[in-house]
């Protein structure tokens, strides 16, 4: 199988965890899961309008190489995806929910075909939980 994308961005993944506190409840936190290298395209047309009709304002589609760890994470809990490593994207520990780089998965993660080679999923911008 050849894979027919091209690797135009690095994103760095972070997963949410929570964790219950004695008398301070849940508290949570983000864990720097890695680094994907993928294509990162940008939704237009019918894909567009088709997000904007439920709500979503920007999104993009991401082929990346398969990464075994990060794909059980995106599987399994809230994840933020930053485009381009951006370094500002995370504050004091916490996505920022203003940086245009910040991103939340929308929608589940294929590893396609279940070949094991790429993954393919949606994003939208974050919009902070």
């Amino acid at each position: 199988m050849t894979l027919r994308f091209s690797p135009n961005a690095a994103m760095r993944v972070y997963s949410k965890s929570s964790t219950y506190v004695a008398n301070k409840g849940h508290e949570s936190s983000w864990t720097d899961e890695g680094l994907l290298s993928g294509e990162w395209q940008g939704s237009f047309g019918d894909q567009a309008l088709a997000a904007q009709a439920q709500g979503v304002n920007e999104s993009a589609r991401i082929r990346a190489y398969f990464h075994p760890d990060i794909y059980q994470k995106l599987k399994e809990a809230q994840c933020v995806i930053v485009k381009n490593d951006d370094k500002s994207a995370i504050v004091e520990g916490v996505p920022d929910k203003d940086n245009a780089n910040c991103y939340e998965l929308w929608g589940g993660v294929d590893n396609y075909k279940e070949a094991d080679l790429y993954l393919e999923f949606r994003v939208r911008r974050y919009a902070g939980k």
